[in-house]
């Protein structure tokens, strides 16, 4: 769409991309699976669009298992993000009690510092939820969300955001239960996939979202806009950011009412 670009609230890169190659992905938040995986962005060129998180995936046995406390706080000092951390209670191999402690590590980190975290949650919301009202943390954005209608509103009174993939833009729980100023879209682009592929993919899950909320595409996209520029001045994340994306996220420039869409 004219003069504002796509907004994605979770997606995975190869960290050898260069910002070349992210040029055309539009602005992302960009979530690291491993301590390794992070590192190499906290020294990396950095993209105009693209934020970088600091994350242990839940199903990584490996970067679970090689998880150092200290590691990730000095990363999450340098990173504006912390992502992708939670919890999986079904297809992940680490056995629980290790992802909680790791979990709890992010948590206490993200609180510390004042950093939105991006969670993973699958067939285990009640566990997340439960988590975070042991450790509220500034911002949380809950990945994917499969929460049933209890749930989302329980995670709403926390002060959840919802970053919102195709698969689950068509539940109404999103129009029902979650103010429009909590929602974010995401692609939860491959690690491996073409970035450019990325804003195709984003005003899909916004055309959904414009479907479900009955607001017209463009106001989908400010609106997604204006959330990521509340979460950055309530965690203070802007010196951290890529100043084109902290600008555009602060003070989005509006859409043309007749601006051009592909669905």
């Amino acid at each position: 769409m004219d003069h504002l670009p796509s907004l994605d609230a979770h997606a995975h890169f190869d960290p050898h991309r260069t910002p070349d190659e992210l040029r055309d992905a539009g602005a992302v938040l960009a979530m690291t699976l491993s301590l390794d995986e992070a590192a190499g962005r906290a020294r990396g060129e950095r993209a105009p669009l693209i934020a970088w998180g600091v994350g242990c995936h839940p199903r990584k046995v490996e970067a679970q298992v090689k998880f150092d406390p200290n590691r990730f706080g000095a990363l999450a000092e340098r990173l504006p993000i912390i992502g992708e951390v939670g919890l999986d209670t079904r297809w992940s191999r680490v056995p629980l009690d290790v992802q909680l402690r790791t979990f709890r590590t992010a948590l206490q980190v993200a609180a510390k510092l004042s950093r939105p975290v991006s969670i993973h949650s699958y067939s285990a919301t009640r566990l997340v939820l439960d988590e975070l009202r042991r450790t509220p943390v500034p911002v949380t954005i809950l990945h994917w969300w499969t929460g049933n209608a209890t749930e989302t509103r329980e995670a709403v009174a926390l002060g959840c955001y919802f970053s919102v993939h195709s698969a689950v833009a068509r539940r109404s729980i999103f129009r029902t239960a979650v103010p429009p100023e909590r929602i974010l879209v995401e692609s939860d682009h491959g690690w491996a996939d073409p970035p450019a592929a990325i804003p195709c993919r984003v005003e899909w899950v916004e055309h959904l979202l414009s479907v479900q909320l009955g607001r017209p595409h463009r106001e989908v996209r400010e609106l997604v806009w204006r959330n990521l520029g509340a979460l950055v001045r309530e965690t203070g994340i802007a010196p951290l950011l890529p100043p084109r994306l902290a600008e555009s996220a602060i003070t989005p420039p509006a859409i043309p009412p007749d601006a051009p869409s592909l669905f």
